[in-house]
């Protein structure tokens, strides 16, 4: 089904530091977006919950089951950075689509942005059992956006974040029952008409929710 009309939540107007493009991003992105300034911003809710393993198809999760409804929640130990090991509950909530123009907005070089637009994915973590996180939490820098199958090119950088979204370099002593929704931005081709959210660390087994 076609995008549906939103509203992008990213600071406008405010000073903004230029994004970039993550070098993990994936090729082109489809045709060119002929609708300017005119593109319509969207909002998806529903997601599966899942991230990249290898051949795993997009979409599906690792145990054949069906992908997760909105804001369905799918449960793992992650480890940080910091070495300790605590287990997540994690779901995604939603995917905001902004503009054409704001997309160019957020990288160095307009031409990264050609045809493509931000999609705000918003997922939500509470930590359920294990060592307090005391800082720096990386479970946030898993989740993925897929646009029509193809993985969107991750845009890192300050030009703000959406409304209600948390800083993860800013969190401190998370601990058992505590939740933080944190947010990523990535670039798709405007004329996407499916959107999936996935979810897993490097080699695990994907969380994936379809919008």
């Amino acid at each position: 089904m076609p995008l549906t009309k939103t509203t992008w939540l990213l600071r406008v107007g405010a000073p903004v530091a230029v994004l970039a493009l993550a070098l993990t991003a994936c090729g082109p992105f489809g045709e060119k977006d002929d609708t300017s300034e005119n593109a319509r911003h969207t909002s998806r809710s529903g997601v599966t919950d899942g991230h990249r393993s290898g051949a795993q198809k997009v979409g599906m999760r690792s145990d054949g089951e069906p992908p997760l409804r909105p804001g369905q929640t799918g449960t793992r130990a992650f480890k940080e950075d910091t070495g300790v090991e605590p287990t997540y509950r994690i779901a995604a909530q939603k995917v905001d689509i902004g503009t054409a123009a704001e997309a160019k907005a957020l990288v160095s070089n307009p031409a990264d942005a050609e045809g493509k637009v931000p999609a705000v994915v918003y997922v939500k973590y509470t930590h359920v059992r294990g060592a307090t996180v005391k800082e720096y939490p990386r479970v946030g820098d898993y989740a993925e956006v897929y646009a029509d199958g193809r993985r969107g090119a991750k845009v890192t950088g300050t030009a703000g974040r959406p409304k209600g979204c948390a800083d993860s370099d800013e969190i401190k002593n998370w601990r058992n029952g505590q939740s933080y929704l944190l947010c990523n931005t990535f670039l798709i081709p405007a004329r996407a008409r499916s959107v999936k959210v996935m979810w897993t660390e490097i080699g695990g087994k994907p969380f994936v929710w379809t919008f």
